[in-house]
Order: C-alpha cells, then structure tokens, then sequence
C-alpha cells in the first residue's frame, strides 16, 4: 500500500468512498456517524487545498481517503475526561475505504511517521474504527462534541507509551 497527497481529480473516488463508507456504517450498527451527506465534497476539497486530504492506494487504484492535519483543532477544544498529552497534535479524521484489509493500520501508521502525538475520534458505534485505534495504541481519553451537536468518543496516541514501556515503531506493528 501507498500513500500519496489527494487532487482535485480525485473527487470522484473520494465521494464514492464517503458513501461507500456511510452505507457500511448504516448496514453495521452506526447509522448516525456520518448524517446528512456529511463528509461531502466540499470537505473533501477544503482538505485538498490545505494540502490535508490522503489516498491510500495500490497497484489497482485507490483503496481509501482521509484527512490528516496538524492542530489545534476547534472539535478537541473541549473534552469529558482528558487528553493523555498537551503537547502539538495532529488530526485523522474522515478514514473511508472501499476495498482492502489493513486500511486503518496503513492510515495510523503513515502519521504515526509524521507526528509524535495524534489524536481522533469516532462514534461510539463504530465498533470497526474503535478496534483498529485500540489495536494500534491508542488511548480512549473520554467524549466529545462535534459541531452538529453529537456526542464522539475521543481517542489519541503519543510515540511515548503511557506505561512508560519501549515505544514500538509503527513499522513494525
């Protein structure tokens, strides 16, 4: 799998990956995660033009797309419970695949590579995405807000483990 910086020509594959990921949640359990067309392309756009919007890709095309930022995020500002961390933080948000296995491992380990300290969220239904953050690293830091009023359950990940153990190189997870 490969990794690249997403373009405006590849709206088309990122739209049909949004749906593609919301009728996945609907027919799975959490049929509220992504209402109302949101993600959408104007997200998908905004993301590409500050250079945030991400494909992951093999030899047969596009597998799936996210977005990774830098902090601070508005959406983080306030949280029920605790960050593990104050330090700079980057952002995974928006992770659709359409195809593949493995998806969210490539996702975090791509920024686990570009920052120290990450955090992300998801809804509490979203058994899949909850699994995948567990199983590489990260910590549930309590609940959040996001801006149609919904509750998320925040999560984030520092290259320093907690437990004051040898941190584990995402390549190697």
């Amino acid at each position: 799998m490969r990794i690249r910086s997403a373009a405006l020509a590849d709206l088309e594959f990122i739209e049909g990956a949004y749906e593609h990921a919301r009728a996945f949640m609907q027919a799975n359990g959490n049929a509220t995660q992504w209402p109302d067309g949101y993600p959408g392309r104007i997200d998908a756009e905004e993301d590409i033009a500050h250079g945030h919007c991400f494909l992951v890709a093999d030899d047969e095309g596009p597998l799936a797309v996210f977005s990774f930022a830098p902090g601070p995020d508005e959406t983080y500002a306030s949280i029920d419970g605790a960050w593990h961390s104050d330090a700079d933080y980057h952002v995974i948000h928006r992770v659709a695949a359409v195809r593949g296995r493995g998806i969210a491992q490539a996702v975090f380990g791509f920024a686990a590579q570009h920052a120290d300290y990450l955090r992300c969220d998801t809804h509490e239904d979203n058994t899949p995405m909850r699994r995948a953050l567990r199983s590489f690293g990260f910590h549930e830091c309590g609940t959040i807000t996001v801006a149609n009023g919904t509750q998320r359950v925040a999560y984030d990940w520092l290259k320093e483990p907690l437990d004051g153990s040898t941190p584990t190189s995402p390549t190697t997870r």
